[in-house]
Parts: structure tokens; sequence; C-alpha cells
């Protein structure tokens, strides 16, 4: 017995190949000065964050711990199972205006679309008594607002399997997402979440970072 590493280089490699191209993707759609654009991930964390991450390029695209990977595989896994492979790429734009008439182009990706519904896939180490998280629910209500479906939340933890459904009626409004977004691109909150700054690579040289016990 030795030994080895070739089977892992291969799912390393897969790995890189479709986090690469998800990168680009935020990449492309990102401008954070006016006419402002981004992804619902993007606006839904720090904005300081999001203008390191432009100016420096650090996301990673190979997993940095074990969550992110056992999170990477269950999003491909799902995927595959649901919608069969090649997994086909749902891509949606939608314009958002505030009260005082800014624009806002925002990106929807959503993991799945079957059976006319809007599913997200998350894995997390969270209780299942803190579940859903109140991120993974705005992520999904705006891919309802800017999709028009129905939606449901699939929950992979190390304590067990949940999944939640959203009618229609439960998306964001219009109005909804423009404050969202006008909080990341003109208030430019930083951070939008105070344990955010707890897994972040900037927070030793980020002045806003939060101090979290």
């Amino acid at each position: 017995m030795k030994h080895s590493n070739k089977i892992w280089n291969k799912i390393l490699d897969k790995i890189y190949e479709a986090q690469k191209e998800v990168l680009e993707k935020i990449e492309k759609s990102t401008s954070l000065e006016a006419p402002y654009s981004a992804p619902v991930s993007t606006i839904l964390h720090c904005y300081t964050r999001a203008v390191f991450d432009k100016k420096f390029g650090m996301k990673t695209t190979i997993p940095t711990n074990v969550n992110i990977f056992l999170g990477l595989l269950f999003d491909f896994t799902i995927k595959v199972a649901l919608q069969g492979y090649p997994i086909p790429e749902h891509y949606y734009v939608k314009d958002f205006y505030d009260n005082e008439g800014n624009l806002y182009k925002i990106h929807a990706g959503p993991d799945v679309i079957i059976e006319d519904e809007v599913i997200e896939l998350k894995y997390t180490s969270a209780l299942l008594e803190n579940i859903p998280l109140e991120h993974h629910e705005a992520q999904l209500k705006i891919y309802m607002n800017i999709t028009g479906l129905p939606g449901r939340l699939i929950y992979l933890t190390p304590q067990g399997v949940r999944e939640y459904y959203y009618d229609k009626n439960e998306a964001f409004t219009d109005q909804e997402v423009a404050n969202i977004a006008r909080q990341f691109f003109i208030d430019k909150l930083s951070p939008r979440y105070d344990w955010e700054c707890r897994y972040c690579p900037y927070r030793s040289v980020c002045p806003l970072a939060k101090i979290l016990g």
C-alpha cells in the first residue's frame, strides 16, 4: 500500500474548472460603479469584500476547507441527479430601481429549475434548529422575484436534511430587492452580517472588520 493522489487530482481539476467558470461570470457581471450590476449572491454580502475581491482577485477556485468542499460536491451531485448531465444553465437578469431612480441590474443563476420551481441547494454545518438561514432565504426570494416561480430550499447538514417550500407570494417585491441593492451599492454596507468577518480572508487587514468572540 502507498499514498496516492491520482483520483483526488481529477476531482480537484473538475472543481477548478467549474468554479473558474462561476467566478469569471461573477467578475464580468459585477460593476460597483454606475451603471450598477452584480449577482444576487454578491449583493447579499459585504460590499468591502466585493471591492477587495475585484481589486486583488483573491476569490479562490479551490475549496479551502472541508465544509466548502462538501458543499460543492452536494451542489454538483444533486444538480446532476435532478437535471442530468451536462447540467443545464439557468441565467436571468432583471433591472430594479430604487426610490431615487438608481438602476441596479441583478443577475440570477439558481441551482435548479424543475417542475416550474426554483430550487437552491445548501450544505451547512449549522444546527437544524437554526435553519433556514436568513441570507439563504433572501437569495431564494430574490430568485423567485426574478423568475416568477415558487421556490424550495434544500439543506444537507451533518445532523440531517431539511426542505422548505416558499409560495410565489413569499418572493421579495421589486422594492425589497431594490432596497437590498441600494444597501450594497450606495450605502456600501460592510459587513452585511457580522459573522461574515469570521470567514473573510481580508479580516486581518480590513479596518471595518468586526471583532468576534
